[in-house]
Order: C-alpha cells, then sequence, then structure tokens
C-alpha cells in the first residue's frame, strides 16, 4: 500500500522588535533552513521606510501602503509554493494581521495568519487584529495562527 507523499513547507515566524539588524539575521536564518516563509511582526523602525528593505532570497507581502509597519511575510524567492494574499479576511485590520493561502507543491492549501495583536497606537484601546473574519478563518480545513499574540490577548 502506497502511503501518501506529504508536502513539505518551512515557515519562520520572528518579531524583529523594529531592528533593522535583528531582520536580517532573521533572513539568513530563513535562508539557510530554506524557510519558504517567513512570518515577521515589528519589521522596523519608525524613521526606516518601507521600500528601503530588501534582501536577495526574498520578496516581502508589506500590507497596505500608508499604514505603520507592524506585520510583514517575506516569501522565498525560490518557493514552489503557490501564494496568495486573502485580503477579504482581514479587511479593518490595517496592518496588524495577513492571511495567506498557502498551496506547497503536491499538497493542500493552508490559511497562514500572521497577527501582531497589540493595542494600536494613540491609546484608542483598539485591537485591529480582532477585526479579521475569524469565522471565515476557522472554517478552513487547515490554519495556522502565528505572530506576536500575547497572553492578554482576547483574540483567541
Amino acid at each position: 500500500m502506497a502511503v501518501p507523499r506529504v508536502a513539505k513547507l518551512v515557515v519562520l515566524q520572528h518579531n524583529c522588535a523594529r531592528g533593522g539588524q535583528v531582520m536580517e539575521a532573521v533572513l539568513e536564518s530563513a535562508v539557510k533552513k530554506r524557510a519558504d516563509l517567513v512570518l515577521i511582526q515589528e519589521p522596523h523602525g519608525e524613521g526606516e521606510m518601507d521600500s528601503t528593505r530588501s534582501h536577495p532570497s526574498f520578496q516581502f507581502i508589506r500590507g497596505e501602503d500608508g499604514e505603520a509597519a507592524k506585520c510583514w511575510v517575506a516569501v522565498n524567492r525560490e518557493s514552489r509554493c503557490q501564494i496568495t494574499e486573502r485580503k477579504d479576511l482581514t479587511r479593518d485590520c490595517t496592518n496588524y494581521t495577513q492571511a495567506l493561502e498557502v498551496k506547497p507543491p503536491d499538497g493542500t492549501s493552508i490559511i497562514i495568519i500572521n497577527v501582531y495583536d497589540r493595542e494600536r497606537y494613540g491609546g484608542s484601546g483598539e485591537r485591529l487584529a480582532q477585526h479579521a473574519n475569524w469565522e471565515a478563518i476557522a472554517s478552513h480545513s487547515q490554519v495556522i495562527i502565528a505572530g506576536d499574540i500575547n497572553v492578554h490577548s482576547q483574540m483567541l
């Protein structure tokens, strides 16, 4: 009897604490581990522009232009996975939550959620990650939720 082939998907997750050198180290680790995706929270500092960050092995999914960068996804240029950003699942989250549909070669689609669940700056108390369509996300058969989710999070 043939054993079904399991598709391999390698994903790393890291909060870079707004540090450029931390992000560079994370991406270099991802190259060594042959990661398909790197889920990043707090990718850069306040004075750094989104467009200045690049890496020869990765392309970035940066979220909405003009919004503070809270989540990015680095996609390995050599990955054979099909990756589609699912903005329909994270409408009204600005850059606090990203949703991807990832289909490894010969594998089934997986919904991957990259979350930065913190209070929005400005003292409003609003937690934008909670605006994701969690019901629709949970309806998928394979879901991975990763990111900066604290004990005090009301999201889960």
